[in-house]
C-alpha cells in the first residue's frame, strides 16, 4: 500500500500552473526581480542559488547591491508588522559570499547589425549588455576616459567601490562589447555613415541647474556634480574651512560627506523644506548627520557677495505653505528673517538636467529631456532610441538598467523588423495590506542592520561605509520574510466539505465563511505556513507554488533513492526544517552530528509535513522517523503545536500496524542552547533500544 498516493492527489498537482502572485516587492522594482525567490534562498543558506536568481534579472547586481535605492524595501509588506525587509543588503552579502565578481559572462555575435551606444552610464552599459547577450556586434561611445558615466563621476567611492564597477566593464569587455573612450559624439548622421543600423542615446542629465540668486557666479560658489566629477576623478579642490551645500538631495549629501572626506571641519547642508519632504535617501541623511553635517532645514540662500577671499552668503528662513505640483508643500519665505553665513565654499546641488547636442537632431521636451516613445524608446528620428536620466531626468541607477534593457528590447524588434508588442504580466499582483488581525498574530522580529565603519574611520578616507552582512545575520534578517503571494489556495473547492478545520487550524486566523456559506481564503492575508493544507481533510487546500507542494515528496523520493543506491537499508528518517539546517539555523549540528543510518529530508517548513509523508517514511522501511523544528527561531506561530497534533494522530493508526508510537518524536528546540544532534542521539539510542526488544521477541515466538 503506497499511504501518500491514495490520499494526496500528487499526480493533478504536478500539472498544477504556478498561481502564486507577485508580491509588492517585485512589482516595485524597476527591474521586477524575483527577490521573493532569492531571498528566501539566502534564509535557507543556499547562496548560490539566490544569486543565480539575482543575476537572472540584474545585469550588474554587483553596483545594484551597494547603490540601489531600494524601492522594494518601500513596498515590502513586513513594514506594516515592524520594519520592511533589508533587500538591498541581503543582495550584496548573496553577491560577496556567492562570488559574483568571478562569474564571467559569454556572448556569441550572431547578427551583422551594428549598434552605437552613446554614453556609458548604467543605461548604456544595461543597454550593452542585453544587445550583446542577443548577438549584436556593440560599440559604447563614452566622452571621458573612462566608462561608468554618473556611476563613476556622481556616486562618491565610499558609496561605489570603484573595482566594482571596473569589473562590471571587464565583464562587457569579455563579452565582446566594443568601448571608445574620451570619444564625444557631436552627430548622429556620422555614426550611420560609419555603418550603424541603430543608436542608443544616453548621454545623462549631468548638467547642474542654476540657484538664480545674485552673485551665483562668484569664485568658491561651485555646482554639486562638478564638484563630485573632479574629487571622483582624483582631483582634489581646496574647499577652505567653512562649506555650505544647497539642495535636499542625493548629490547634496555626497557633496557635503565627501567635503567631510576632504579633511574639512565645518560642513552643513542648507535645505528650503523641512526634513520630511528631503528626497534624499534617508539612511543616507543619517549617516550624514553621524558624521558631523549641520542640515539646517527651511533655509535658502538669496544673495551671495565674495569678500575677503570668503562668501558672505545671505539666506532667509522659510515655512511650508500649500502643496505644490510635487505634492510636497511650497516653502514661503518668513519676512525680516534673513541672517547671514561666513563661508569660504558654497556647493549648489539643486539638481541636474540632461544638454543634449542641437545636432543629434532629436526632439526635446521639458527640462531639455529627449522625447521618446514610452512603449519603444524610439525618437522621432528613425533608428534612434534614448533612455536614462537623458529622458526621464536624474532618476535611480536601477530604473536606468531597466530602461537598458527595455531599449535593448526595442532595438531588437526594430533591427528584427518585429512590431513590439506590449508586454503582459502573466501572473497576478498581490495587493492591499494586511489585515490588523492578522498582524496581530505575526511574530514580531528586529530588523538586522548591516554593519558599518565608525564615524572615526569614515572620515579618514573614502573606504566603502556600509559592510557586509555575516552568514548568520543574513539568513536572519532573511527568515523575517513574509513570502507574499504564495501562500494557499481552495483548488478543488468541489471537494471542500465546509468543515472549518482550515478556520480551526490557521495561526493568523485568514480563513472565513462568506455569506453563502463558502470558506475563502483571501490570498493577501495568506502568511503561506501551510498548516491547513496538512490538516485539510478533504485535501481541497493546496500551495499556490508547484515546488512548494511537491517539495516535501520530491526531498523523500529522493532520500529513498540514495538510499537504494547505497544499498543501505534505512534506519532512521528525519524530517527537518530547512531554516534550521542550513546556515547557522539551530538545526545545522543534525548534518555534522547524525550518526550512521540517520537521512534527513530538508523542507521548507515543518508545518508541511502532513500525516500521509509520515507514514510513507515508514513504508521505506525506516525504524524510526521524526521532524525537527528551528524552535524559537521559526518566524511563525503555533508550527509545532500543529506538528505535535498531527504526530499524535499518526501514532495512533502505528500501533495497529505493529510499530511502537514511540518510533515517531518531534524535535521543538525551545533554546538555543540545546543541542539538536543530542536529541537525535538520544532517539538513535531509543530507536535501537525498540528494535532490539522486536528481534528478541520475533525470537521468543519462533
Amino acid at each position: 500500500m503506497n499511504v501518500a498516493n491514495k490520499s494526496y492527489p500528487e499526480e493533478r498537482l504536478e500539472r498544477s500552473p504556478d498561481h502564486s502572485l507577485v508580491p509588492p516587492c517585485q512589482s516595485a522594482c524597476p527591474l521586477h526581480m524575483d527577490i521573493r525567490e532569492y531571498v528566501g534562498l539566502v534564509s535557507q543558506g543556499k547562496i548560490m542559488e539566490a544569486l543565480q536568481v539575482i543575476r537572472t534579472g540584474n545585469p550588474f547586481p554587483s553596483i545594484c547591491a551597494y547603490v540601489c535605492t531600494h524601492p522594494c524595501e518601500d513596498a515590502c509588506r513586513r513594514s506594516q508588522v515592524d520594519k520592511p525587509i533589508a533587500i538591498r543588503a541581503l543582495k550584496r552579502f548573496a553577491v560577496e559570499f556567492g562570488g559574483d565578481r568571478l562569474i564571467g559572462a559569454e556572448a556569441e555575435t550572431r547578427h551583422k547589425e551594428k549598434v552605437a551606444i552613446v554614453g556609458s552610464g548604467p543605461a548604456g552599459l544595461s543597454c550593452a549588455y542585453y544587445l550583446k547577450k542577443s548577438g549584436y556586434p556593440v560599440t559604447i561611445l563614452e566622452a571621458h576616459s573612462e566608462l561608468g558615466g554618473m556611476l563613476r563621476i556622481g556616486i562618491p567611492q565610499y558609496r561605489l567601490p570603484r573595482d566594482v564597477l571596473d569589473i562590471e566593464v571587464q565583464r562587457l569587455t569579455r563579452m565582446g562589447v566594443e568601448i571608445r573612450t574620451n570619444t564625444r559624439v557631436v552627430s548622429l548622421d556620422l555614426l550611420f555613415e560609419l555603418g550603424y543600423k541603430a543608436v542608443f542615446i544616453t548621454i545623462g542629465a549631468h548638467q547642474s541647474l542654476r540657484m538664480g540668486i545674485e552673485g551665483e557666479e562668484s569664485a568658491g560658489v561651485i555646482d554639486g556634480a562638478t564638484f563630485l566629477r573632479e574629487v571622483n576623478l582624483g582631483l582634489k579642490p581646496s574647499l577652505g574651512r567653512r562649506v555650505a551645500v544647497v539642495g535636499g538631495g542625493n548629490v547634496a549629501i555626497d557633496a557635503a560627506r565627501t567635503a567631510i572626506r576632504l579633511g574639512v571641519k565645518n560642513v552643513s547642508i542648507l535645505y528650503r523644506r523641512s526634513r520630511a519632504e528631503m528626497p534624499a535617501e534617508p539612511g543616507e541623511v543619517e549617516q550624514a548627520l553621524e558624521e558631523g553635517i549641520d542640515i539646517k532645514y527651511l533655509v535658502t540662500p538669496t544673495r551671495i557677495k565674495r569678500e575677503n577671499k570668503r562668501l558672505t552668503v545671505t539666506c532667509i528662513r522659510m515655512e511650508l505653505g500649500e502643496p505644490d505640483e510635487s505634492g510636497r508643500q511650497r516653502p514661503v519665505p518668513i519676512k525680516d528673517s534673513e541672517f547671514v553665513e561666513e563661508l569660504d565654499t558654497l556647493i549648489g546641488a539643486i539638481g541636474q538636467a540632461p544638454q543634449a547636442p542641437s545636432d543629434f537632431g532629436v526632439r526635446l521636451g521639458r527640462g531639455s529631456t529627449i522625447q521618446v516613445d514610452p512603449g519603444t524608446l524610439t525618437t522621432n528620428r528613425a533608428g534612434v532610441f534614448a533612455g536614462g536620466d537623458a529622458v526621464t531626468g536624474p532618476a535611480t541607477v536601477t530604473e536606468a538598467l531597466a530602461a537598458g534593457r527595455l531599449a535593448a528590447f526595442r532595438i531588437d524588434d526594430y533591427l528584427r523588423h518585429r512590431y513590439p508588442l506590449p508586454g503582459k504580466e502573466d501572473r497576478e499582483k498581490l495587493s492591499g495590506d494586511l489585515l490588523p488581525e492578522t498582524i496581530e498574530m505575526i511574530r514580531k522580529i528586529e530588523r538586522v542592520e548591516p554593519p558599518s565603519l565608525t564615524v572615526a574611520a569614515r572620515a579618514k578616507d573614502f573606504g566603502t561605509v556600509e559592510l557586509v552582512y555575516g552568514w548568520e545575520q543574513a539568513t536572519n534578517e532573511a527568515r523575517r520574510c513574509l513570502r507574499c503571494g504564495i501562500g494557499v489556495e481552495i483548488l478543488f473547492q468541489d471537494k471542500c466539505a465546509s468543515c472549518l478545520t482550515c478556520l480551526r487550524a490557521c495561526p493568523y486566523h485568514v480563513p472565513y465563511l462568506d455569506a453563502s456559506g463558502t470558506v475563502r481564503i483571501p490570498a493577501d492575508q495568506c502568511q503561506a505556513c501551510g498548516i491547513c493544507v496538512a490538516e485539510c481533510p478533504a485535501k481541497a487546500i493546496v500551495l499556490r507554488k508547484p515546488f512548494d507542494r511537491r517539495q516535501v515528496t520530491e526531498e523523500l523520493g529522493h532520500t529513498v533513492k540514495s538510499l537504494a543506491e547505497a544499498k543501505n537499508k534505512p534506519f532512521i528518517i528525519g524530517f527537518g526544517c530547512q531554516y534550521g539546517l542550513f546556515g547557522t539555523g539551530s538545526l545545522a549540528r543534525l548534518w555534522r552530528g547524525a550518526k550512521a543510518g540517520v537521512w534527513i529530508v530538508p523542507v521548507l517548513c515543518v508545518a508541511k509535513v502532513e500525516a500521509t509523508h509520515l507514514l510513507a517514511a515508514f513504508e521505506t522501511g525506516a525504524e524510526g522517523v521524526f521532524i525537527a523544528g528551528c524552535g524559537e527561531q521559526c518566524a511563525r506561530e503555533n508550527t509545532i503545536y500543529w506538528v505535535q497534533q498531527r504526530v499524535a494522530r499518526v501514532r495512533k493508526v502505528l500501533k495497529p500496524i505493529g510499530l511502537e508510537p514511540e518510533r515517531l518524536q518531534v524535535f521543538a528546540l525551545g533554546a538555543a542552547a540545546e543541542d539538536p544532534a543530542a536529541e537525535l542521539d538520544r532517539f538513535v539510542e531509543q530507536v535501537s533500544a525498540l528494535r532490539l526488544a522486536s528481534v528478541i521477541m520475533g525470537e521468543v515466538k519462533s
